[in-house]
């Protein structure tokens, strides 16, 4: 296999979202304050602050760049540092294993074999 001295791998910047901001609607500044039976009252399921906070929250994304070592692939992935799950592939995973699994049949492996190697990328 050879390698193109001339081509190199570099990290892409990484972009915040940005803020939105939400302002309150005329009608809910200008809302009259009414008492109604406990019945009737109607209470946040939950902090909307606080929810609003969290979705505001930039995630924490790292960047992978390596070589599969069965298909011999260049994959790149974007990872949630907080989970530790892989938010983005590229080639997407069922890909990798079927090109796996193409080139072990024309290696001349048996099915059985070339799905057990298809299974081992990644």
């Amino acid at each position: 296999m050879h390698v193109d001295p001339g081509v190199t791998i570099k990290p892409t910047a990484i972009v915040a979202p940005a803020a939105l901001a939400r302002h309150d609607a005329a009608p809910v500044r200008a809302a009259v304050r009414t008492e109604l039976a406990a019945p009737k009252a109607v209470t946040a399921a939950v902090d909307t602050a606080q929810l609003q906070a969290a979705s505001l929250r930039p995630a924490t994304l790292s960047r992978e760049v390596f070589i599969d070592a069965q298909t011999r692939e260049v994959i790149f992935r974007v990872i949630d540092e907080r989970s530790r799950r892989v938010v983005r592939q590229v080639p997407d995973q069922a890909l990798l294993r079927m090109r796996a699994y193409n080139q072990a049949l024309a290696d001349g492996e048996k099915p059985s074999e070339a799905r057990a190697m298809a299974d081992q990328v990644g």
